[in-house]
């Protein structure tokens, strides 16, 4: 039987340079002569952004090597949440499954192989919602770089999942406000470690609109897993006043996984080891970055 490749949906807004990035290292991929593209491209939030959405669909109109199923062109501007909402569940009507990218996203030559393999693996499990490609860029030993994990937050730089699963996702805030009780609160934030519940709130009082919170809550809620690799195969390249939601720089890998071989979890359980290590992480970048802000108040006294 003939394998089925999963498509991508590419999500585009203004940044025409990371977007030219992003088909560069696309291009580069394994097995992508297989995979249909279904692309989104946003229409202007401002009169400012109309020029640099032209350049970015002169640059998807001048698309080679790749197999594009069809294009978006808004006219109006949806926003992230309801162009990658209406998107996914557009391509997951005709497909069982999809992998989800934007347009700030430089990819391993062996992303979308592993993606597929992921999203091949998690159709026979139980209850793993989510793959991603992105992993923070965590200190391991060179036998486990091209190890995977479970646990139970989901990153979105780069991802993937089934219909079957997307079609739980709750998007109302109210329901997670009156659902979640302090413990499931605090497990949600990794005891401090994250701030997830604090967008479910921000969202609640319409001072941001994301997508993303109430995908990672919905999985959370259902006690469902998300499989993640040790090393990335993806980086986000789109810090800058120009993203959504993704203006302040944070740590990353700074080589891309280059695996043709992953190993997959044998057990569909949690794994402690790798949680420990990303509170590890986190609770280090946490102190580096009170260091520099306090050292930058400081300068600001004494300059």
């Amino acid at each position: 039987m003939k394998r089925k490749y999963a498509p991508i949906a590419l999500f585009v807004y203004n940044r025409p340079d990371t977007l030219k990035k992003t088909l560069s290292s696309l291009v580069k991929n394994k097995l992508i002569k297989n995979a249909d593209i279904y692309i989104f491209s946003d229409g202007p939030k401002k009169k400012e952004d109309s020029q640099k959405i032209k350049k970015v669909r002169e640059i998807i109109n001048n698309i080679k090597k790749l197999r594009i199923k069809k294009k978006f062109y808004f006219k109006k501007n949806r926003g992230l949440k309801k162009n990658i909402l209406g998107g996914v569940s557009y391509v997951l009507k005709k497909n069982s499954k999809i992998i989800v990218i934007e347009d700030d996203l430089l990819l391993s030559p062996y992303f979308y192989q592993y993606m597929n393999n992921a999203l091949d693996f998690i159709e026979k499990k139980k209850n793993i919602w989510h793959v991603s490609a992105w992993n923070y860029p965590l200190k391991v030993s060179r036998s486990s770089k091209n190890s995977t994990f479970l646990w139970n937050n989901m990153n979105c730089w780069g991802w993937g999942t089934h219909k079957k699963y997307w079609r739980k996702i709750i998007l109302n805030s109210d329901f997670f406000i009156k659902k979640f009780s302090k413990k499931n609160i605090n497990r949600f934030d990794m005891n401090g470690y994250l701030n997830n519940w604090n967008q479910i709130k921000k969202n609640n009082k319409n001072i941001i609109s994301s997508w993303a919170i109430f995908w990672n809550a919905s999985i959370f809620l259902k006690k469902g897993l998300c499989l993640n690799p040790v090393v990335s195969f993806s980086k986000n390249i789109g810090f800058s006043e120009d993203s959504t939601n993704t203006r302040e720089s944070i740590p990353q890998t700074s080589h891309l996984n280059q695996s043709k071989n992953i190993i997959f979890p044998e057990v569909e359980k949690i794994n402690p080891f790798y949680v420990t290590k990303i509170k590890a992480h986190l609770n280090l970048n946490k102190k580096i970055k009170k260091y520099s802000i306090l050292k930058k108040r400081i300068y600001e006294i004494f300059k």
